[in-house]
């Protein structure tokens, strides 16, 4: 049988990693690739020739078809940079403000915009998430939610009805990482495995303190012998998804009525999840892979880069 013709290209392209499907015509996976050839490792800003190889098959099967991209790539940092769209933000309107940041092997290369909420005291900002959280609600009936986004730099969002409101940023993962590898919390993480126990003790920790303090709770904890072995590490991982976790629901507690919706990989909503029961709340979740793609599809669809 014959393989389906590529109706476009989605492209989901971070800091540090790049995703990229090739679409069928009503918005189907039919190939996919990764690598690590984030912006960070293109600081010649060589991004459409980078891009180029990397979909240099795709292309060459489907001359012309548009490449559709999320993420970072937006960024000041990366190939163009699109201008942030203000909330509140219909997350359909996503699709009426695409930029064209160029053109590789025929095709042309085209940016969903960020969304930035302003604020005086702390202004936020997301690029790739609008995306998600679209899929999201593409998916199904979840027009009005609250939605969690695990990653380096968790997002927490409040949508009403399709549009998006308020949202808050916690650099969750990328303080885990920091302790992690470097300082006198580093010494004590042994290997990579996952202690279930030892990370709901974390989660719990994070219910009745300061968690600048609670952090040498990781230390201690060790020197008295009651952590040890992979542990430590899940406790910090505990300790400090259960601070985000506990913040955001005390800025919008009407979460614990509702539920939330996780996008993230199935590792991070198992994670959100064993903690999100901890504390009362309850959590759907949804692969990020299998919205996001579906998502710039339908964002190429209303911004009539692909056929019906």
């Amino acid at each position: 049988m014959a393989q389906p013709a590529f109706a476009c290209i989605a492209v989901d392209w971070g800091s540090s990693n790049r995703r990229a499907w090739a679409l069928g015509q009503g918005g189907e996976i039919l190939q996919q690739r990764a690598d690590g050839k984030g912006l960070l490792a293109h600081a010649d800003r060589n991004f459409a020739p980078s891009l180029a190889i990397f979909l240099a098959d795709w292309l060459a099967a489907a001359p012309g078809i548009p490449v559709i991209m999320a993420g970072m790539v937006g960024s000041r940092m990366g190939w163009v940079e699109v201008p942030y769209l203000p909330a509140p933000l219909a997350l359909t309107n996503l699709a009426r403000h695409l930029r064209r940041a160029g053109e590789i092997g025929g095709s042309a290369c085209w940016i969903v915009p960020g969304v930035s909420l302003d604020d005086a005291v702390q202004p936020e900002v997301m690029r790739g998430e609008e995306c998600q959280m679209l899929g999201a609600i593409l998916a199904g009936d979840m027009r009005s939610r609250l939605f969690v986004l695990p990653g380096t730099h968790s997002k927490w969002a409040r949508v009403e009805d399709g549009r998006l409101l308020s949202f808050r940023t916690y650099l969750t993962g990328e303080l885990f990482d920091l302790l992690s590898r470097s300082g006198t919390l580093a010494q004590l993480m042994a290997g990579d495995g996952e202690d279930a126990a030892a990370f709901a003790r974390g989660v719990a920790a994070s219910q009745d303190a300061q968690l600048l303090n609670r952090l040498f709770s990781v230390r201690s904890l060790a020197l008295f012998n009651r952590l040890s072995g992979a542990a430590p590490r899940s406790y910090l991982s505990g300790l400090l998804v259960g601070t985000e976790m506990r913040d955001a629901l005390a800025a919008w507690p009407v979460g614990l009525e509702t539920g939330a919706v996780c996008i993230g990989s199935a590792a991070m909503i198992g994670r959100y999840g064993a903690a999100a029961a901890q504390v009362g709340l309850a959590l759907r979740g949804f692969d990020n892979e299998s919205i996001l793609p579906r998502a710039l599809h339908w964002i190429g669809c209303e911004a009539g880069l692909i056929g019906r």
